[in-house]
This record gives structure tokens, sequence and C-alpha cells, in this order.
């Protein structure tokens, strides 16, 4: 079910460190816009563990709370900037872009080795 951006911030699920995760991704944008994903992995479900870090930008924020619930849920490649915009409610028109900023995260998080050294 779609939650607002306020909603979203005001109950922060995902927002963490990163220690132990397997996979990392990054990405970065206009107006000092930067997002980064973990992901913790288990063979035979994928993706177990969703975690974010972000600049101040609530709809960034939101974004990456949505992302980390789908791909949770569904597995990190269900996170499209589509689904993000379908997910997140009361997004101003102008920062719609940061889905796909977030996407763009957690696709270089697939695409990158997993770390050394995680367990």
């Amino acid at each position: 079910m779609p939650r607002t951006v306020a909603e979203h911030l005001a109950d922060l699920r995902y927002v963490g460190r990163f220690e132990g995760a397997e996979r990392l991704g990054e990405a970065c944008g206009d107006e000092r816009l930067k997002v980064q994903v973990g992901l913790w992995w288990d063979s035979d479900q994928g993706a177990v563990r969703a975690r974010y870090r972000a600049t101040t930008c609530a709809a960034l924020i939101a974004y990456a709370e949505a992302a980390c619930a789908l791909a949770e849920r569904w597995g990190p490649q269900a996170v499209t900037a589509a689904r993000l915009r379908e997910a997140v409610r009361g997004v101003h028109p102008a920062h719609r872009d940061r889905a796909g900023l977030v996407a763009l995260a957690f696709a270089r998080a697939l695409a990158l080795a997993p770390v050394k050294g995680s367990a």
C-alpha cells in the first residue's frame, strides 16, 4: 500500500549502517543529493535485508524507505523508479526524479561483486 512522504519520514524503518553488507551501491545527483544502499544476501532467499543512508531530502528518504521495503519483500531487482513513484505519494513534481536516483543505487549494488570480508 502506498505511503506518503510524511508517513515515511515519521516512521523510518530502513535507515542504518552497512557493517556486514554484501553489496553496496551509491548514486549522486544535483543539489548535493546522495543515496547509499547496503544489501545482505542469502543464497536461498536473495536479499534478506536492505538499508540506506541519504542526504536530507524528504523525497529521497521516502523513496529509499520504499525501496528497502520492496527489496526485502520482492528482491532488490524489483526496485525500479516506476515502482517507487507508485509506492510514495505526496512527492513534489520537481522531486520525482529522486526515485530514479534510488533505483540507480540499487542497480549499482546488484551489478557489483560482493564486498570482501562480508559474511
